[in-house]
């Protein structure tokens, strides 16, 4: 069952607890109106029975004696009063015919029962037998005791409303010598109650149709983009990233849930495309050297033997090539690890430290270039040291083959801010156009594709820049350069806290 359910569309199940619970809400509202208002038309009918009984009580069963008259003034005391009629009731057997006869009347029917149990009726003809109930002994008890007594019964299938009421005698403060028992059909409340279900059934029916049609029809509306979004999911399962679902116009969750989704498809369709452009350049990049030393094989296989010098020099092109493949694939390797691990484990590090030791360790290759580094303010970081120096090296690698090797200048700066610490390599160099200023951090991009290769560049190294310096929670400033007036790279770490 639950299986069956599950299985159904969303909009329907939706629609389906819709209707169910409006279902439940308008069948308990019409049922309490329903039988509150049954419950008022029986008191109302009780109610008037009750005043009709006590109305004719009022008439017919005696009052209290008069008092006896005062003495009249001027009479001696001792004079002699001649005394008032004694009072005397009726018997309460012509009280019960009185009563019984007085309140029968076309559909309501009298009876007067004593206590000894004898019931007295209205003894006139009618054409159709006059139906009472018998009550149950209890609730006579009761009503003998005092208490107005109402209930309903079936008689012969005719619904009947019986009121049994009191009958104090000879006098109104006396006991209790009779009931009455009045009983009324219950037809015209019936009627009442009647035309009252078929309005309650026909406007519950009415509300539960405009609700299905209407629930089928909001869910539908509101389903839609679902539906869009299914089927665009279907063609970029089919490959077309290029596919979204667009959904500008909503605000609501639906169009929420279709711009995140347009977002990520976005976002993989990008990282698709750089991985498609990664492999192709990764092999254009491992097929060069590949190729030369390929090349300098089939040059040791066709040489004459005896020719040592051009079996050096090849094989030392070959050894170039060699050392060329394993940066690459040391730099590959890199940022293969970076990508899989973007948050590093932090540690304190001192980035002015760092930077001292990659200068120094880097003046060789500098020859007679300028290295100055300057440092102000706390420079105490967090981050992987080895990762660090990583960026400094190759910073400074590329600053070093951007200068001259006589006339390069190149500063190295870390600045501590208050809550982050700013590093910046400056250089004298021939600049960076400014079309390529925006592609430098991209992989295996180059502004001077000769000159990179000539001098065993991957492309690589500003790529792996920028990979450890977001995943230290820093971030790589725009480039400022120029052509002939040199180049700056800045970059933001956040700084530790004391």
């Amino acid at each position: 069952m639950q299986t069956r359910w599950n299985n159904l569309p969303l909009g329907y199940r939706l629609t389906l607890l819709y209707v169910g619970l409006l279902i439940l809400l308008l069948g308990v509202f019409g049922s309490l109106l329903y039988f509150d208002t049954r419950n008022f038309l029986i008191r109302t009918t009780a109610f008037r029975l009750e005043a009709i009984a006590n109305s004719a009580l009022n008439r017919i069963t005696p009052g209290e004696p008069p008092p006896p008259a005062p003495n009249p003034s001027g009479l001696d005391a001792r004079t002699p009063i001649t005394p008032t009629r004694t009072f005397t009731p009726p018997p309460f057997e012509v009280i019960a015919r009185n009563l019984a006869r007085d309140l029968t009347w076309q559909d309501t029917t009298a009876v007067v029962i004593e206590r000894a149990g004898t019931r007295w009726s209205d003894d006139r003809e009618t054409t159709e037998p006059r139906v009472q109930p018998t009550p149950d002994p209890g609730l006579l008890a009761r009503a003998f005791t005092g208490e107005t007594i109402t209930f309903t019964a079936n008689v012969t299938g005719l619904d009947l409303l019986t009121v049994l009421i009191p009958v104090p005698y000879p006098r109104t403060n006396t006991t209790i010598a009779g009931v009455i028992q009045m009983s009324i059909p219950l037809g015209p409340v019936e009627d009442v109650l009647g035309r009252q279900r078929t309005l309650i059934i026909g406007g519950v029916s009415a509300a539960l149709l405009v609700a299905t049609l209407g629930g089928l029809w909001l869910t539908q509306t509101a389903l839609r983009p679902l539906q869009v979004m299914i089927a665009v999911c279907r063609r970029i399962a089919g490959g077309d990233l290029s596919q979204r679902v667009n959904l500008p116009q909503r605000r609501d969750e639906t169009g929420q849930l279709a711009a995140a989704f347009d977002e990520m498809v976005a976002r993989l369709e990008d990282a698709f495309t750089m991985q498609r452009q990664f492999v192709a350049d990764a092999s254009h990049e491992l097929r060069t050297p590949l190729t030369a030393i390929s090349g300098s094989l089939e040059v040791l296989l066709m040489a004459p033997e005896g020719d040592p010098e051009m079996a050096r020099r090849v094989l030392h092109g070959m050894r170039r090539e060699v050392q060329r493949l394993t940066r690459l694939v040391t730099d590959l390797l890199t940022l293969t690890r970076l990508d899989a691990r973007r948050r590093p484990n932090p540690q304190a590090v001192d980035l002015a430290t760092l930077a001292r030791e990659v200068i120094e360790g880097m003046r060789a290759l500098a020859k007679n270039r300028a290295l100055t580094l300057e440092t102000e303010g706390n420079t105490q970081g967090y981050g992987d040291a080895d990762q660090l120096k990583q960026v400094f090296y190759n910073l400074l690698g590329n600053a070093i083959q951007a200068t001259d090797a006589e006339q390069g200048k190149i500063i190295l700066r870390v600045q501590g801010a208050a809550q982050t610490v700013q590093v910046s390599v400056v250089d004298n160099g021939g600049g960076i156009p400014e079309p390529a200023q925006a592609h430098i951090f991209e992989r295996f991009y180059r502004v001077d594709k000769a000159r990179a290769r000539a001098s065993g560049g991957s492309g690589l190294g500003l790529a792996i820049v920028r990979a450890i310096v977001e995943s230290h929670a820093g971030h790589i400033e725009p480039v400022e350069s120029a052509v002939g007036r040199g180049t700056t790279i800045r970059f933001t770490l956040p700084r530790a806290q004391n």
